[in-house]
């Protein structure tokens, strides 16, 4: 028996075979947009800025420090299906009111357990400011989450999709590649990040970047561009070092991160020449603390580093991730070529001590803080740096450390003062201060004495 196979045109064999590809690729982002979007929330944040203080020396004194109102738009992926979600830190700060939107998709009959509303306040858990992550909680459970990869095995060509909210719109998906592994955008915040062409707008900082499985390799975070559009550099936080912060956060509100005290820089050609290095390329010591456990292992500066823990050091970025899971108590082995030798350390390791401090314009950033009637935010100046209290004469009242957008009080005070008393009544807390003012109508004198530097003064108004 003879079978005859139908004759097809080269021209349009060569399109059908093009065709399923393209359509298997489509298929796969449909798939992978159907999986990820339900574990993909958007958040509100209504809080407060603080100014940048390299703006202050351009406006009059009167003017600087002025607090204004902000609203954000951000994403957030679920982690834990009992309400805990990853974020960007930046987008939480000076938050007043957090909320949560679910995605509508989480009314399928897979999440029985999700109440009928979708909207729910967050309560912020804990933020680690270096790694730009905040864990935030919602009271609900039986929510969808993303599975991770280990994002160690992530190389530069790997196809992604970014899932995110931008400009506010709801799990938008757009589609690109990894374009490098343990890049670092700061040499004073050295995070190994994802870099990605995939479009980060704002709003979709927080947002998943996933594989063509739909696995978690990494949080959003921002992008790098020149004409502000989504035509840049993308980044995101690898999932390693996601799963590590959310589990320090979830379980300590905040993170510990180990150190044997070396700071530590990326090897460049022209450092390599100018120290005689060995390489140009890979990290090298730059500084030593004194009486840290590395000084006392007996590193140097100069030492190049070769090895932590078995593994190569190829760079700043990957070699400050590893001290996320080490702890107190832990020790690392160090290999470091100095002057062509290679030498061999065990160095112990400490918490790092560089914790986030209590700085004073925190304490603006809630309601507490608050005089609306002076159009001010303080706070007591006993809960001030005692660098600051020492050089003041007065050892009471309260110290305005910012001013209101849009108040309608108009008065003449200034960021630093130092409000002693009103109409004659010694005040020393904000609560006191915030009790007197209240006291005067509209058209009542008030008179404030006040201290700036270093001298009293009185300050008079007729309240609006």
């Amino acid at each position: 028996m003879l079978l005859f196979a139908e004759w097809v045109p080269a021209q349009q064999r060569s399109k059908s075979v093009l065709a399923n590809p393209l359509e298997q690729l489509s298929n796969s982002i449909q798939s992978i947009a159907t999986q990820v979007s339900p574990a993909i929330v958007q958040i509100e944040v209504l809080g407060y800025i603080h100014p940048d203080d390299d703006q202050s020396d351009e406006k009059d004194r009167t003017d600087t420090h002025i607090v204004t109102k902000k609203n954000v738009i951000a994403s957030g992926v679920i982690m834990g299906k009992d309400g805990y979600i990853i974020t960007s830190a930046h987008t939480v700060n000076g938050a007043k009111r957090v909320r949560v939107n679910l995605d509508d998709r989480v009314r399928a009959p897979q999440w029985k357990s999700v109440p009928p509303v979708l909207t729910f306040d967050a309560r912020v858990v804990g933020k680690c400011e270096q790694a730009d992550l905040a864990l935030l909680k919602i009271d609900v459970d039986g929510l969808p989450t993303v599975s991770l990869l280990d994002s160690n095995t992530v190389r530069p060509g790997t196809l992604v999709v970014a899932v995110g909210n931008p400009e506010g719109l709801k799990n938008s998906v757009s589609m690109g590649i990894v374009s490098a592994v343990a890049r670092s955008d700061n040499a004073d915040r050295p995070v190994p990040y994802i870099q990605t062409d995939a479009p980060i707008n704002p709003g979709s900082s927080g947002g998943a970047l996933v594989d063509m499985n739909g696995r978690l390799i990494g949080i959003t975070s921002f992008m790098v561009t020149e004409g502000g559009g989504s035509d840049g550099l993308g980044f995101a936080l690898p999932s390693n070092l996601v799963q590590i912060i959310y589990q320090e956060l979830k379980t300590r509100g905040h993170v510990r991160v180990g150190a044997i005290g070396v700071r530590v820089q990326n090897i460049t050609s022209t450092l390599a020449r100018g120290l005689g290095l060995s390489q140009d390329w890979g990290a090298v010591v730059s500084d030593v603390e004194p009486n840290s456990p590395a000084e006392m292992a007996g590193l140097t500066v100069r030492d190049v580093l070769v090895s932590l823990d078995g593994e190569p050091v190829t760079g700043l970025p990957q070699f400050n991730a590893s001290f996320y899971s080490k702890r107190a108590g832990d020790r690392v082995s160090l290999e470091v070529s100095r002057s062509g030798t290679r030498l061999r350390f065990d160095v112990p390791v400490l918490e790092n001590s560089d914790e986030e401090s209590d700085d004073p314009i925190n304490s603006i950033l809630n309601e507490s803080s608050r005089v609306a009637e002076l159009g001010v935010m303080g706070i007591p100046v006993n809960e001030g740096p005692r660098s600051e209290s020492s050089r003041r004469r007065s050892k009471s009242g309260v110290v305005v450390v910012a001013k209101l957008d849009h108040t309608q009080q108009r008065t003449d005070l200034a960021m630093d003062d130092l409000i002693r008393s009103v109409n004659g009544r010694p005040v020393s807390t904000v609560k006191e201060l915030r009790s007197e003012i209240e006291k005067y109508k509209s058209g009542e004198s008030v008179v404030l004495q006040i201290e700036r530097n270093g001298r009293l003064m009185y300050v008079a108004f007729e309240m609006d």
